[in-house]
């Protein structure tokens, strides 16, 4: 069931860059024929998904849920709301924040407020 759902979020990207199957699987580096089994929903493998995350710039997020949103997909694979997902977020930063703090470790805190917001 999911195959499906990936497969077309696929064919939907190629067909939104006015690509054929042989020119999406040039890009990525799979054969036209296998890009066809992944559209169809027969095959996909996280292998594939890398690679195709990699040469378009679209997020694992949006190829295996349909979402941009990395909050709703946290959410989606933790059973818990967004709402939930993000309170958790912000207590994990929290932490970070103080044990960064205590420690005076900055570097770390640093490299975590160098992520980008998630929204």
């Amino acid at each position: 069931m999911w195959e499906r759902q990936v497969g077309e979020r696929i064919s939907q990207l190629r067909k939104e860059r006015n690509l054929t199957r042989a020119e999406f699987g040039e890009l990525i580096g799979l054969s036209a024929r296998y890009v066809g089994k992944i559209e169809r929903g027969d095959t996909i493998t996280v292998a594939s998904i890398v690679k195709i995350c990699n040469k378009t710039g679209v997020s694992a997020d949006y190829i295996i849920f349909g979402s941009h949103d990395p909050m709703a997909t946290a959410a989606a694979l933790s059973g818990l709301t967004r709402e939930q997902a993000q309170a958790t977020l912000d207590i994990a930063m929290n932490v970070i924040k103080f044990l960064s703090t205590e420690t005076g470790n900055n570097a770390l805190i640093q490299e975590v407020l160098r992520q980008p917001p998630v929204t």
